[in-house]
């Protein structure tokens, strides 16, 4: 029996309405799509939902200190979306949502997510934001975030605490070893 494939739906908001999808998802979430893929052996998809389908998402007011606030938003706009005709949800389960965003959540916050959970929200700045989150997602922790070495010499990985523009676009082991763990718990 073939695992179940795991749905990564990115919601466009308003600020990035125009955006061209194709640039997006090179920038963000291929190698991402990839990885999780190897790591976890499904099939992972990326799925973007424009602004006109999900206004409850597309036009939430995001920047903002009250994160608490934020999540109750952000699911009560899932919500709403998984619920319309234009939702095409039928597993839940290893389904992960994120908001992609143009700027940041306020001055100290790019993106948040449950850990683990199913719902998050980033910025698209830096590259790396919306994966980092979409790691949280699927249990990936801060302290097990390592460096890489890359072909610039050694780097933080995706999951480093901080942002910093040069991270490598990869987990740490431990943090792949975090991320199978969640994953085997599904069929």
């Amino acid at each position: 029996m073939s695992k179940r494939p795991i749905m990564l739906i990115v919601f466009i908001h308003d600020d990035l309405k125009g955006s061209n999808e194709d640039q997006l998802y090179i920038d963000q979430f291929d190698w991402l799509a990839d990885t999780i893929a190897r790591i976890s052996g499904r099939t992972t998809e990326v799925t973007f939902v424009q602004p006109s389908d999900a206004p409850a998402l597309s036009s939430l007011d995001y920047k903002t200190d009250d994160l608490d606030d934020l999540f109750e938003s952000l699911e009560a706009g899932l919500s709403k979306y998984i619920s319309s005709d234009k939702s095409a949800i039928h597993d839940n389960s290893i389904y992960k949502y994120l908001l992609l965003t143009r700027d940041h959540i306020n001055k100290k916050t790019l993106g948040v997510a449950y850990s683990p959970g199913h719902l998050g929200i980033a910025s698209v700045d830096p590259i790396g934001t919306p994966a980092h989150e979409f790691g949280h997602m699927f249990n990936a922790k801060h302290p097990d975030s390592g460096e890489i070495m890359t072909y610039w010499g050694p780097r933080k990985s995706i999951m480093y605490a901080t942002a910093e523009r040069d991270v490598a676009l990869s987990f740490s082991s431990k943090n792949q070893e975090n991320i199978r763990n969640y994953l085997n718990q599904y069929d």
